[in-house]
């Protein structure tokens, strides 16, 4: 497989509060001295003109960061999220804190690549930062 620099994953959604993500995002990767990365998995139907808005908001945040971000439509979240990190090398993945109706997004991604570090970034900016587990090879090598 064809593997591009490593880099540090930031995960967002469509709200502007995601900013505070990809500004937590770019810290890590500094101390991990490689660039940072965005990506934002919505759900297919979610197509609307205060996304694209929001998107766009969250795209030059990204791009004054130095950011690439990428965008994708797919109803699978985490499991579009973890083959993104996979395939683009993340060797960190920043999310943020799940809400009461959490979808697992982080518990997925997490089991589906416990060998890379998650750093999950609350609404006050506090940072926790689950380190990387040994466990068996992820399906996602395969």
């Amino acid at each position: 497989m064809d593997r591009t620099e490593a880099n540090v994953l930031v995960c967002v959604t469509s709200q502007p509060a995601c900013r505070r993500l990809i500004c937590a995002g770019a810290e890590i990767a500094q101390q991990y001295g490689v660039p940072v990365k965005v990506v934002s998995v919505l759900p297919q139907g979610l197509v609307s003109a205060k996304t694209a808005e929001t998107l766009q908001t969250l795209y030059n945040i990204s791009g004054k960061l130095g950011a690439e971000m990428t965008v994708y439509f797919n109803d699978d979240a985490a499991l579009t999220a973890a083959v993104h990190a996979r395939k683009t090398n993340a060797v960190h993945i920043v999310s943020g804190a799940p809400g009461a109706d959490s979808n697992l997004f982080i518990e997925t991604v997490k089991g589906l690549l416990p060998e890379i570090p998650m750093s999950i970034v609350d609404e006050d900016a506090h940072i926790v930062t689950f380190p990387a587990l040994r466990a068996a090879p992820s399906p996602l090598n395969r």
